[in-house]
């Protein structure tokens, strides 16, 4: 028997050991050709991330506007808006009627409006209700007060279209110049008389105030019509005390008798008595009806003109009262061409008086 070699002997009784050696001398290089960077598989795309936006942050709720009814007494700007200072002489849009004749112009000035009438019914010369066909013509008279201390908003003013009305505050550095300017630009011109108010403002050159002696008094007045040209009558200026008072009140009519001069009452307090003492006196008069500009925003002018129109077309005619406000100039601006489609006519406060007595003898 031949002998057998054992290692063949040890590889027939157990050939797994040299199985895997020669499948891993095989696997291995074929392992390292297969993997190779340019074989290899490429890995997952990675998913981009979505930068989230914040949603936009939401505005704050508007506070609700207090609704407008029906027209009732005229009213004024409101007690609670704060005070504002302007430097005297301006050359921008003045905030309220205010100035005091003790500081000299070069100083700073507080102003505030005349405070807000009570609630009453409206005055004793409130216009007559008027059965108009709709066709017949609805008349309307704007004032702008405040002239005087501002001078290139007083000549804007004073370009406006058709007949506006003036008020030019005495012994102001440029009222008699925009008033001489108005006559020849063929506006009609009033006073716009400087009277005592409850908030005890200041009231500036010209001041009317019970405290004056009937003698001051009249010769107050009379300086201050004497300071502004080409007169056809005055307003007050604030005045919420003043034109509840009859003594005074009666000398202002007595001052205007002989100078064939009307009295307009601005209105700033339902106590007023102006009215009734002018015709008592014979004194032409009206009362304003709609403060245009209480507030200086087109919204809010546009609201308070829409209520003037309304009150024309109800009674016939309307008055109405604005300031040389920028905001109110741009609105007058585009407001006052509108008016003769609508079959409204813009009068002077002259005419507007002749055309009120004409319809009150009538009916």
């Amino acid at each position: 028997m031949t002998a057998r070699d054992p290692l063949i002997e040890a590889i027939a009784r157990n050939p797994r050991p040299l199985v895997m050696m020669m499948i891993g001398l095989v696997g291995m290089p074929l392992s390292l050709w297969l993997f190779t960077p340019e074989r290899a598989p490429a890995p997952p795309a990675p998913v981009p991330r979505v930068q989230e936006t914040p949603p936009p942050a939401r505005a704050p709720a508007l506070a609700p506007t207090e609704t407008v009814g029906p027209a009732g007494p005229p009213e004024t700007p409101a007690a609670s808006e704060p005070a504002k200072t302007i430097e005297q002489p301006v050359r921008q849009t003045p905030d309220t009627e205010d100035s005091d004749p003790s500081v000299p112009l070069t100083q700073a000035m507080p102003l505030a409006p005349d405070p807000a009438p009570p609630a009453g019914t409206p005055p004793d010369d409130a216009l007559p209700v008027l059965v108009l066909p709709p066709t017949q013509t609805r008349y309307i008279a704007i004032i702008i007060d405040d002239i005087g201390y501002v001078d290139t908003l007083g000549a804007r003013a004073i370009a406006l279209p058709d007949d506006v009305t003036f008020a030019v505050l005495p012994h102001t550095p440029f009222g008699a110049e925009l008033a001489e300017s108005a006559h020849r630009n063929g506006k009609e011109v009033m006073l716009h008389a400087p009277m005592s108010n409850l908030a005890n403002m200041p009231l500036g050159p010209g001041g009317l105030t019970p405290a004056l002696s009937k003698e001051e008094f009249v010769k107050t007045l009379s300086l201050a019509l004497e300071a502004v040209p080409n007169l056809k009558g005055i307003n007050n200026h604030m005045g919420s005390e003043l034109t509840t008072l009859e003594s005074p009140m009666r000398w202002v009519m007595e001052t205007l008798q002989g100078r064939d001069l009307y009295f307009v009452d601005s209105y700033t307090n339902a106590a007023s008595v102006a009215g009734h003492i002018a015709r008592e006196a014979n004194i032409p008069t009206l009362t304003r009806n709609v403060f245009l500009d209480n507030v200086q925003t087109h919204e809010d002018i546009d609201r308070e003109f829409q209520r003037l129109l309304q009150v024309a077309r109800e009674k016939g005619f309307a008055t109405g009262i604005g300031h040389p406000y920028e905001a109110t100039l741009e609105y007058l601006e585009k407001a006052i061409p509108t008016l003769t489609r609508m079959n409204i006519e813009l009068v002077p406060v002259s005419e507007m008086i002749r055309l009120q007595r004409s319809a009150t003898d009538a009916l």
